[in-house]
């Protein structure tokens, strides 16, 4: 290696090393100035403010919640009378019943030129081709 080779490699890594301790003494420079200046008093109010919180949460756990209103009753059915079917039987027959219909796949026609010569048995003239875009389902569904 030459001289001047050597020179400008030492120079180059020099300048990185003065390059990365200048970014590293700023960034820390900006992290200690980065820091909240919160006095004292107002970590005590936040404090309160959050214990006051915490109480008044407690407090609503320890009390029951209010009773719940009675059930309507339908209007089909007599005061007195008991309900012909149970509940689940008569909430299960009014669901409606869903049917899944599998949408027909969608065909392409493709036109590619060329094989016009009769080469491939089975295959037609090989101009035209049939192509099935979405799922990979059969044609003939």
């Amino acid at each position: 290696m030459k001289r001047t080779h050597a020179l400008l490699l030492v120079l180059a890594v020099a300048t990185a090393a003065v390059a990365g301790t200048y970014a590293a003494l700023r960034s820390s420079q900006l992290r200690a100035n980065a820091a909240p200046k919160v006095s004292a008093v107002q970590i005590q109010r936040q404090n309160q403010a959050l214990a006051r919180a915490e109480a008044a949460l407690r407090a609503q756990l320890k009390r029951k919640p209010p009773a719940l209103p009675p059930l309507p009753r339908p209007a089909s059915q007599p005061a007195g009378s008991a309900p012909a079917a149970p509940a689940p039987a008569l909430a299960a027959a009014a669901a409606p019943r869903v049917t899944y219909v599998r949408a027909k796949p969608i065909v392409r026609i493709v036109h590619r030129h060329g094989g016009e010569s009769g080469d491939h048995e089975g295959e037609g003239d090989g101009s035209t081709q049939l192509a099935a875009a979405g799922n990979g389902s059969h044609l003939d569904d």
